[in-house]
Protein backbone atom coordinates (compact mmCIF):
# COMPACT_ATOMS: atom_id res chain seq x y z
CA UNK A 1 0.00 0.00 0.00
CA UNK A 2 0.88 3.39 -1.08
CA UNK A 3 1.50 6.06 1.36
CA UNK A 4 -0.58 8.36 -0.01
CA UNK A 5 -3.07 5.39 0.22
CA UNK A 6 -2.60 4.75 4.20
CA UNK A 7 -3.00 8.79 4.60
CA UNK A 8 -6.28 8.84 3.81
CA UNK A 9 -7.62 5.63 5.54
CA UNK A 10 -6.16 7.35 8.68
CA UNK A 11 -7.55 10.71 7.51
CA UNK A 12 -11.12 8.63 7.17
CA UNK A 13 -10.84 6.45 10.33
CA UNK A 14 -9.89 9.70 12.13
CA UNK A 15 -13.09 11.65 10.51
CA UNK A 16 -15.51 9.34 12.08
CA UNK A 17 -15.50 10.06 15.61
CA UNK A 18 -14.28 13.58 14.49
CA UNK A 19 -17.79 14.44 12.65
CA UNK A 20 -19.90 12.61 15.00
CA UNK A 21 -18.26 14.84 18.51
CA UNK A 22 -18.93 17.76 16.33
CA UNK A 23 -22.00 17.45 14.39
CA UNK A 24 -22.47 20.27 11.72
CA UNK A 25 -18.56 20.63 11.52
CA UNK A 26 -18.03 22.33 8.42
CA UNK A 27 -15.85 20.72 5.30
CA UNK A 28 -13.28 23.86 5.65
CA UNK A 29 -12.99 23.42 9.15
CA UNK A 30 -12.39 19.50 8.77
CA UNK A 31 -10.06 20.53 5.71
CA UNK A 32 -7.84 22.75 7.46
CA UNK A 33 -7.71 20.12 10.64
CA UNK A 34 -6.52 17.45 8.59
CA UNK A 35 -4.18 19.65 5.96
CA UNK A 36 -5.68 19.28 2.34
CA UNK A 37 -7.83 20.16 0.36
CA UNK A 38 -12.12 20.82 1.02
CA UNK A 39 -12.56 18.53 -2.42
CA UNK A 40 -10.52 15.74 -0.44
CA UNK A 41 -12.57 15.41 2.09
CA UNK A 42 -15.70 15.89 -0.09
CA UNK A 43 -14.09 12.24 -1.48
CA UNK A 44 -13.35 10.83 1.42
CA UNK A 45 -17.10 11.03 2.26
CA UNK A 46 -18.58 10.72 -0.58
CA UNK A 47 -16.39 8.00 -2.20
CA UNK A 48 -15.07 5.96 0.81
CA UNK A 49 -17.23 6.27 3.89
CA UNK A 50 -20.16 6.40 2.65
CA UNK A 51 -20.13 2.81 1.07
CA UNK A 52 -19.14 1.31 4.25
CA UNK A 53 -21.68 -1.67 4.88
CA UNK A 54 -22.50 -5.12 5.48
CA UNK A 55 -23.32 -8.23 3.40
CA UNK A 56 -24.59 -7.74 1.31
CA UNK A 57 -22.24 -4.34 0.94
CA UNK A 58 -24.92 -1.94 0.79
CA UNK A 59 -24.49 1.67 1.47
CA UNK A 60 -25.46 3.11 4.64
CA UNK A 61 -25.36 -0.03 6.35
CA UNK A 62 -22.94 1.33 8.95
CA UNK A 63 -23.09 5.11 8.41
CA UNK A 64 -24.97 7.58 7.26
CA UNK A 65 -23.68 11.16 6.22
CA UNK A 66 -25.98 14.40 6.44
CA UNK A 67 -24.39 16.77 4.34
CA UNK A 68 -26.51 20.68 4.57
CA UNK A 69 -24.36 23.22 2.38
CA UNK A 70 -20.82 22.99 3.88
CA UNK A 71 -22.09 20.43 6.92
CA UNK A 72 -21.47 17.67 7.77
CA UNK A 73 -23.20 15.22 10.86
CA UNK A 74 -22.98 11.70 10.68
CA UNK A 75 -25.80 8.60 12.34
CA UNK A 76 -24.68 4.96 12.98
CA UNK A 77 -26.49 2.06 12.13
CA UNK A 78 -28.73 0.67 14.77
CA UNK A 79 -27.09 -2.53 15.92
CA UNK A 80 -23.77 -0.22 16.31
CA UNK A 81 -25.33 1.26 19.42
CA UNK A 82 -25.54 -2.11 21.11
CA UNK A 83 -22.64 -1.79 24.04
CA UNK A 84 -19.30 -3.68 22.31
CA UNK A 85 -17.59 -6.43 24.70
CA UNK A 86 -14.53 -6.55 24.10
CA UNK A 87 -12.61 -10.11 24.30
CA UNK A 88 -8.90 -9.47 25.65
CA UNK A 89 -7.47 -10.06 22.25
CA UNK A 90 -9.35 -7.24 20.73
CA UNK A 91 -8.37 -5.22 23.28
CA UNK A 92 -4.71 -5.92 22.88
CA UNK A 93 -5.28 -5.38 19.42
CA UNK A 94 -6.63 -2.16 19.82
CA UNK A 95 -4.34 -0.78 22.25
CA UNK A 96 -1.34 -1.90 19.94
CA UNK A 97 -2.93 -0.17 17.06
CA UNK A 98 -3.89 3.28 19.35
CA UNK A 99 -0.08 3.35 20.28
CA UNK A 100 1.16 3.13 16.35
CA UNK A 101 -0.89 6.02 15.18
CA UNK A 102 -0.34 8.00 18.70
CA UNK A 103 2.15 10.68 16.91
CA UNK A 104 1.71 12.21 13.51
CA UNK A 105 -0.48 14.19 11.94
CA UNK A 106 -3.16 14.91 11.90
CA UNK A 107 -2.92 16.33 15.52
CA UNK A 108 -6.42 16.12 16.27
CA UNK A 109 -6.31 12.43 16.08
CA UNK A 110 -2.88 12.53 17.71
CA UNK A 111 -4.39 13.77 20.68
CA UNK A 112 -7.57 11.28 20.40
CA UNK A 113 -5.60 8.38 20.57
CA UNK A 114 -4.13 8.51 24.15
CA UNK A 115 -7.54 9.69 25.46
CA UNK A 116 -9.13 6.33 23.63
CA UNK A 117 -6.46 4.26 25.29
CA UNK A 118 -7.39 5.54 28.49
CA UNK A 119 -10.89 4.61 27.63
CA UNK A 120 -10.41 1.63 26.69
CA UNK A 121 -8.43 0.77 29.71
CA UNK A 122 -12.22 1.70 31.87
CA UNK A 123 -14.39 -0.78 29.52
CA UNK A 124 -12.48 -3.75 30.31
CA UNK A 125 -12.38 -5.98 33.68
CA UNK A 126 -9.80 -5.21 36.30
CA UNK A 127 -7.63 -8.56 35.18
CA UNK A 128 -7.76 -8.02 31.50
CA UNK A 129 -6.12 -4.09 32.55
CA UNK A 130 -3.67 -5.23 34.34
CA UNK A 131 -2.55 -8.00 30.96
CA UNK A 132 -2.86 -4.98 28.75
CA UNK A 133 -0.27 -2.33 30.98
CA UNK A 134 1.58 -5.67 31.13
CA UNK A 135 1.91 -6.09 27.95
CA UNK A 136 2.24 -2.56 26.97
CA UNK A 137 5.14 -2.24 28.94
CA UNK A 138 6.72 -5.50 26.79
CA UNK A 139 5.91 -4.30 23.65
CA UNK A 140 6.45 -0.23 24.56
CA UNK A 141 9.67 -0.57 26.31
CA UNK A 142 10.47 2.48 28.98
CA UNK A 143 7.76 5.04 29.21
CA UNK A 144 8.87 8.59 28.25
CA UNK A 145 10.58 10.94 30.52
CA UNK A 146 8.38 13.71 31.85
CA UNK A 147 10.80 16.12 29.67
CA UNK A 148 9.93 14.24 26.36
CA UNK A 149 6.21 14.27 27.31
CA UNK A 150 5.92 17.68 27.80
CA UNK A 151 8.09 18.86 25.05
CA UNK A 152 6.15 16.64 22.78
CA UNK A 153 2.97 17.70 24.23
CA UNK A 154 4.83 21.76 23.13
CA UNK A 155 5.11 20.35 20.24
CA UNK A 156 1.97 18.75 19.32
CA UNK A 157 0.16 21.98 20.65
CA UNK A 158 2.36 24.13 17.82
CA UNK A 159 1.43 22.12 15.35
CA UNK A 160 -2.10 22.45 16.00
CA UNK A 161 -2.20 26.54 15.08
CA UNK A 162 0.80 25.95 12.44
CA UNK A 163 3.20 28.23 14.44
CA UNK A 164 7.04 27.27 14.57
CA UNK A 165 9.05 26.61 17.41
CA UNK A 166 11.96 28.03 18.43
CA UNK A 167 14.27 24.94 19.93
CA UNK A 168 17.33 24.50 22.27
CA UNK A 169 19.05 21.48 20.78
CA UNK A 170 22.07 19.13 21.22
CA UNK A 171 23.35 18.09 17.79
CA UNK A 172 25.67 14.66 18.56
CA UNK A 173 27.72 14.83 15.67
CA UNK A 174 29.20 18.45 16.32
CA UNK A 175 28.50 17.76 20.14
CA UNK A 176 27.30 21.56 20.51
CA UNK A 177 23.88 22.99 21.58
CA UNK A 178 22.45 25.86 19.74
CA UNK A 179 18.97 27.25 19.05
CA UNK A 180 16.85 27.52 15.61
CA UNK A 181 13.18 27.30 14.44
CA UNK A 182 11.87 24.40 13.38
CA UNK A 183 8.35 24.29 11.64
CA UNK A 184 7.20 21.10 13.00
CA UNK A 185 5.23 18.79 10.48
CA UNK A 186 5.01 15.51 12.53
CA UNK A 187 6.17 13.12 15.64
CA UNK A 188 7.24 9.48 15.09
CA UNK A 189 8.12 6.93 17.73
CA UNK A 190 10.65 5.08 16.23
CA UNK A 191 12.87 2.67 17.56
CA UNK A 192 12.21 3.26 21.38
CA UNK A 193 13.26 7.35 20.70
CA UNK A 194 10.75 9.79 20.29
CA UNK A 195 11.58 12.29 17.07
CA UNK A 196 10.00 15.39 15.52
CA UNK A 197 10.16 15.63 11.62
CA UNK A 198 10.68 19.54 10.73
CA UNK A 199 11.86 21.85 8.79
CA UNK A 200 14.92 23.34 9.97
CA UNK A 201 15.04 27.29 9.28
CA UNK A 202 19.21 26.75 9.09
CA UNK A 203 19.38 23.65 6.85
CA UNK A 204 16.23 24.67 4.68
CA UNK A 205 14.55 20.67 4.47
CA UNK A 206 12.76 18.46 6.46
CA UNK A 207 15.09 16.69 9.27
CA UNK A 208 14.34 13.95 11.79
CA UNK A 209 15.06 15.60 15.59
CA UNK A 210 15.33 13.53 18.42
CA UNK A 211 12.94 15.11 20.99
CA UNK A 212 14.97 13.98 23.97
CA UNK A 213 18.02 16.51 22.47
CA UNK A 214 15.64 19.46 22.65
CA UNK A 215 16.19 21.10 26.03
CA UNK A 216 13.48 23.57 26.22
CA UNK A 217 11.03 23.95 23.05
CA UNK A 218 8.71 27.58 23.18
CA UNK A 219 6.02 28.29 20.37
CA UNK A 220 6.57 31.40 18.35
CA UNK A 221 3.69 33.87 17.41
CA UNK A 222 3.45 35.10 14.21
CA UNK A 223 5.68 32.68 12.75
CA UNK A 224 3.03 30.64 10.87
CA UNK A 225 3.53 27.66 7.93
CA UNK A 226 2.24 25.40 5.80
CA UNK A 227 2.12 21.66 5.80
CA UNK A 228 2.96 20.59 2.14
CA UNK A 229 0.65 18.75 0.75
CA UNK A 230 2.65 15.26 -0.09
CA UNK A 231 4.10 14.95 3.25
CA UNK A 232 3.76 11.57 5.18
CA UNK A 233 5.84 10.64 8.62
CA UNK A 234 6.05 7.41 7.15
CA UNK A 235 8.76 8.41 4.54
CA UNK A 236 11.22 9.39 7.71
CA UNK A 237 10.20 5.79 9.71
CA UNK A 238 13.16 3.92 8.35
CA UNK A 239 16.07 2.05 10.02
CA UNK A 240 18.64 5.08 8.49
CA UNK A 241 16.65 7.48 11.25
CA UNK A 242 20.13 7.90 13.33
CA UNK A 243 23.69 7.75 12.11
CA UNK A 244 25.00 4.31 12.46
CA UNK A 245 27.11 3.58 15.63
CA UNK A 246 29.91 1.88 16.09
CA UNK A 247 28.47 -0.96 17.91
CA UNK A 248 25.49 -1.37 15.91
CA UNK A 249 25.47 -4.79 14.52
CA UNK A 250 23.69 -6.14 11.06
CA UNK A 251 20.57 -8.45 11.43
CA UNK A 252 19.06 -10.15 8.92
CA UNK A 253 15.13 -10.67 8.90
CA UNK A 254 13.39 -12.73 6.32
CA UNK A 255 9.89 -11.63 5.46
CA UNK A 256 7.24 -13.93 3.24
CA UNK A 257 6.56 -12.99 -0.31
CA UNK A 258 3.13 -11.64 0.43
CA UNK A 259 5.20 -8.77 2.00
CA UNK A 260 7.55 -8.42 -0.69
CA UNK A 261 5.98 -5.06 -1.63
CA UNK A 262 5.34 -3.67 1.49
CA UNK A 263 9.09 -4.03 2.95
CA UNK A 264 10.46 -2.75 -0.34
CA UNK A 265 8.37 0.18 0.06
CA UNK A 266 8.93 0.66 3.75
CA UNK A 267 13.45 -0.04 3.16
CA UNK A 268 13.47 2.32 0.20
CA UNK A 269 15.05 -0.96 -1.73
CA UNK A 270 18.17 -0.79 0.56
CA UNK A 271 19.84 -3.36 2.49
CA UNK A 272 17.00 -5.43 0.22
CA UNK A 273 18.03 -9.19 -1.16
CA UNK A 274 15.39 -11.54 -2.90
CA UNK A 275 15.39 -15.41 -2.42
CA UNK A 276 14.30 -17.61 -5.27
CA UNK A 277 11.02 -18.62 -3.40
CA UNK A 278 9.66 -15.11 -4.04
CA UNK A 279 10.59 -14.23 -0.05
CA UNK A 280 12.61 -10.54 0.82
CA UNK A 281 15.94 -10.90 3.55
CA UNK A 282 15.97 -7.25 4.76
CA UNK A 283 19.49 -6.23 6.57
CA UNK A 284 18.51 -3.79 9.46
CA UNK A 285 21.45 -2.23 11.84
CA UNK A 286 20.61 -2.74 15.47
CA UNK A 287 22.17 -1.45 18.68
CA UNK A 288 22.53 -4.84 20.41
CA UNK A 289 21.62 -3.09 23.75
CA UNK A 290 18.25 -1.80 22.64
CA UNK A 291 16.88 -4.66 19.82
CA UNK A 292 13.43 -4.01 21.38
CA UNK A 293 12.54 -1.39 18.77
CA UNK A 294 13.66 -4.44 15.88
CA UNK A 295 11.48 -7.53 17.59
CA UNK A 296 8.33 -5.10 17.75
CA UNK A 297 8.64 -4.45 14.27
CA UNK A 298 9.30 -8.06 13.76
CA UNK A 299 6.07 -9.22 15.44
CA UNK A 300 3.99 -6.73 14.08
CA UNK A 301 4.46 -9.34 10.89
CA UNK A 302 3.74 -12.29 12.97
CA UNK A 303 4.77 -15.64 11.17
CA UNK A 304 5.42 -14.17 7.84
CA UNK A 305 8.74 -12.57 9.41
CA UNK A 306 11.74 -14.21 10.89
CA UNK A 307 14.59 -12.83 12.70
CA UNK A 308 17.81 -15.24 10.48
CA UNK A 309 20.55 -13.99 12.63
CA UNK A 310 22.69 -13.12 14.47
CA UNK A 311 21.61 -15.78 16.56
CA UNK A 312 21.62 -13.84 20.08
CA UNK A 313 19.41 -11.55 18.49
CA UNK A 314 17.31 -14.22 16.84
CA UNK A 315 17.37 -15.76 20.78
CA UNK A 316 16.13 -12.69 21.78
CA UNK A 317 13.45 -12.47 19.84
CA UNK A 318 11.87 -15.56 21.06
CA UNK A 319 12.38 -14.82 24.33
CA UNK A 320 10.58 -11.59 23.44
CA UNK A 321 7.76 -13.68 22.06
CA UNK A 322 7.66 -15.95 25.11
CA UNK A 323 7.34 -12.88 27.28
CA UNK A 324 4.44 -11.72 25.18
CA UNK A 325 2.77 -15.52 25.19
CA UNK A 326 3.12 -15.19 28.86
CA UNK A 327 1.58 -12.37 29.84
CA UNK A 328 -1.05 -13.85 26.90
CA UNK A 329 -1.64 -16.98 28.65
CA UNK A 330 -0.24 -18.99 25.45
CA UNK A 331 2.53 -21.45 24.97
CA UNK A 332 4.90 -21.18 22.75
CA UNK A 333 7.74 -24.08 21.26
CA UNK A 334 11.27 -23.33 21.68
CA UNK A 335 13.08 -22.03 18.49
CA UNK A 336 14.42 -24.34 16.10
CA UNK A 337 16.74 -23.16 13.11
CA UNK A 338 14.56 -23.73 10.34
CA UNK A 339 15.92 -25.38 6.65
CA UNK A 340 14.90 -21.90 5.45
CA UNK A 341 16.20 -19.95 7.77
CA UNK A 342 19.76 -22.14 7.25
CA UNK A 343 19.53 -21.44 3.56
CA UNK A 344 18.89 -18.19 3.69
CA UNK A 345 22.01 -17.40 5.70
CA UNK A 346 25.23 -16.33 3.67
CA UNK A 347 27.91 -19.32 3.77
CA UNK A 348 31.49 -17.95 3.65
CA UNK A 349 33.19 -19.01 0.52
CA UNK A 350 35.76 -20.99 0.70
CA UNK A 351 39.59 -19.51 1.00
CA UNK A 352 42.32 -20.95 -1.59
CA UNK A 353 45.55 -21.78 -0.61
CA UNK A 354 48.20 -19.10 -1.37
CA UNK A 355 51.12 -20.23 -3.04
CA UNK A 356 54.29 -19.24 -1.17
CA UNK A 357 56.23 -16.81 -2.84
CA UNK A 358 60.03 -17.14 -3.98
CA UNK A 359 61.89 -14.63 -3.04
Amino acid sequence: MSSVARDRIRRCLAMIPLIRARPGIRIPELAHIFGVRESEIWEDITEILSLCGVPPYLPHNYLVFGIHGDRVTIRFAEHLARPVHLTLQEALAIDLALRVVSGGRPPAFGDAAPRLRRKLRELIGRADREVLETLDRHVGGAVPSDHVTQTIQVLKEAMGRNVGVEVEYYTASRDSVGTRIIEPYGLIDHRGSWYVVARDALRGREVPFRVDRIRWARPVPGHEYEVPDEFTTEAFRRDEMRERAPGDVPVRVRFDPRQAGRVREDAGNKGVQTLPDGSIVRTFHVDPQRPRWLFTHVARYGPEAEILGPPELRAGMARFLADVATVQGVTVEAPRRTARAAAATPRKPARARRKPRSS
